[in-house]
């Protein structure tokens, strides 16, 4: 096996693996990582067979003495394809953490693709982790709606095309995140004192780059825009990004109408709505009442995992 850093040069040639693969989404091609590229360095590498094929991609930076995949994203992990087979990620992890050593580097900390987002079935890498006695670092809990076998809810229903006649409703879809980015960013001051990941600005670079996955939505009563929603489309999952009202769209419910307008209008064939994590302080407190909101739309729970690879353990 080689390992090899990822260099600008090869940027084509990721995006080109990452597309036809079958476990990675938009969030794992370069024009999405590199964005924030000034904040978390860039370390991300490429592995080749003894044939000098390409046969996976490890998104990455480097934190200290750990290499991290990846610091900047919610997962990262080996990017594999259809031809990958069960055994192949043991020799990954090998080459990898014998990179590691000759860098210095103490531990890797891997973060897999949740199943949910998987074309094919991708769970290799799970296999290799607990052969290298990986530890369970962070567990965090996303509710999902399966919308090929949804649990019946209410919210998702008759009730929110109710709301959406009765208050005179309208969703659109828009280009400009400033329409509705001043309500995302007093939501999250308000009910959670924090700030959003993302700025307006970094928002409209990346829809600019995956205009196709990064989509713009609001909700609008007699006029005003009352409620908006970043949603980014994964293939087959719809992931809420953003969503957020102001206190006239709360009391109408403008919320449900855009999720029902998106999920049974915009993109009727999508196998999962994915409204995020739930967690802080990695994943030892679970927010309680946020769960529940979730789950009334009918979401279940969907893990998104963290481990930790120490590059001196010996595969068994």
């Amino acid at each position: 096996m080689r390992v090899k850093r990822y260099t600008p040069a090869d940027s084509g040639i990721w995006d080109d693996f990452v597309g036809k693969s079958k476990n990675a989404t938009f969030l794992l091609k370069r024009g999405y990582m590199d964005y924030h590229v000034d904040r978390f360095p860039d370390h991300s590498l490429m592995i080749y067979d003894d044939t000098d094929n390409l046969v996976a991609l490890l998104p990455a930076t480097v934190r200290g003495n750990e290499l991290v995949s990846h610091a900047g994203l919610t997962y990262g992990g080996f990017v594999m394809t259809d031809r990958t087979s069960g055994v192949d990620p043991l020799a990954w992890f090998d080459a990898v953490k014998e990179y590691c050593r000759r860098l210095g580097v103490a531990a890797i900390i891997y973060k897999p693709v949740p199943h949910i987002y998987h074309r094919q079935p991708a769970d290799e890498d799970l296999y290799a982790l607990f052969r290298n006695d990986a530890r369970l670092t962070v567990r965090n809990l996303a509710t999902v709606i399966d919308l090929h076998n949804p649990v019946p809810s209410s919210r998702l229903g008759k009730r929110a095309l109710k709301r959406q006649r009765r208050y005179g409703i309208e969703v659109e879809e828009v280009d400009d995140v400033t329409l509705f980015w001043d309500i995302i960013v007093e939501d999250r001051r308000v009910r959670h004192n924090t700030v959003p990941v993302h700025n307006a600005g970094e928002l409209a670079l990346l829809h600019s780059r995956f205009p196709s996955e990064i989509r713009f939505f609001t909700a609008r009563s007699e006029g005003t825009i009352v409620a908006g929603a970043v949603i980014y489309i994964c293939g087959g999952v719809l992931h809420l990004q953003y969503a957020a009202c102001t206190a006239e769209g709360k009391d109408i419910y403008a919320t449900d109408v855009i999720y029902h307008d998106v999920i049974f209008n915009r993109f009727p064939g999508a196998a999962y709505f994915d409204f995020g994590t739930s967690n802080e302080d990695a994943g030892r407190f679970l927010n309680a009442g946020m769960v529940a909101h979730k789950e009334e739309f009918g979401g279940r729970s969907v893990i998104y995992d963290t481990y930790r690879v120490e590059v001196t353990s010996i595969q068994q």
